[in-house]
């Protein structure tokens, strides 16, 4: 049925992090979510800094202060604070670091060749709105 590629249905995992783990080491497109537990926000930030990737990061929070942290000290393109890493925002740079891109695909200036820009959107509301009409129940 999928002679040119695979099909993976959406699901969700738990897992203790280990490094040489294939889920952590390959890039897939697809809705899955491995739930990694860590003891504190410094391990958080270290492992999710060990992938190879780094196309968005999503924190749920109510501490803004750790949410700056996060997005201080994290790796990737597209940041968020109590949203969903869906890339919709049509509006805002889009683009990966490391394995994740080559950088923002729309670059117009010097500075984006010599600079990491990142796009971060915090949700201070106590409901999730998402952009093109999609919907989620908190």
């Amino acid at each position: 049925k999928y002679k040119k590629g695979h099909f993976v249905s959406p699901f969700v995992y738990k897992m203790n992090h280990n490094q040489e783990s294939r889920v952590l080491n390959e890039e897939v497109f697809a809705p899955h979510v491995a739930i990694i537990p860590v003891k504190d926000l410094e391990e958080a930030i270290a492992v999710y800094n060990s992938t190879p990737y780094g196309l968005s990061c999503s924190v749920i929070t109510e501490d803004y202060r750790k949410a700056k942290e996060i997005r201080d000290r994290c790796e990737y393109g597209l940041g968020y604070v109590n949203l969903p890493t869906i890339g919709a925002e049509v509006h805002l740079p889009f683009g990966g670091v490391k394995k994740s891109g080559t950088g923002l695909p729309s670059a117009s200036t010097l500075i984006d060749v010599v600079t990491h820009r990142t796009a971060w959107t915090i949700n201070y509301g106590e409901e999730i709105k998402m952009a093109q009409g999609l919907k989620s129940e908190v």
